[in-house]
């Protein structure tokens, strides 16, 4: 037997193995798995509506940025910080302190 020979039967053989895999499965699924119909099909996960904001907190975000800019600047979009677990005024604060260095550089 040469090589190409056994190569072509060792093939064989595992397509074989996976027909028969193949079978068992869907004996399986057919004995266990419901029938997968509209009802029971995955769907992907719904997004949650974002949380309205009070217009009390918008008139006074807009008070801070008008009072920043020094006139009234339209404002587009405000969404709360979706970041789970971050504190923004500890980020503020970091930022803070790492502007506060002063790096000098060699000449």
């Amino acid at each position: 037997m040469t090589e190409t020979q056994s190569m072509t039967a060792l093939l064989e053989e595992i397509n074989q193995r996976l027909r028969d895999l193949d079978e068992r499965l869907r004996s399986v699924e057919a004995r266990f798995a419901p029938p997968l119909t509209a009802a029971t099909a995955p769907v992907a996960p719904k997004q949650e509506p974002e949380e309205q904001i009070e217009p009390e907190i918008l008139m006074v975000i807009a008070a801070a940025v008008a009072a920043f800019m020094g006139h009234k600047a339209r404002i587009r979009r405000v969404r709360r910080s979706a970041t789970p677990g971050m504190n923004p005024w500890a980020q503020q604060g970091r930022v803070s302190i790492q502007a506060s260095h002063s790096v000098g550089w060699a000449r």
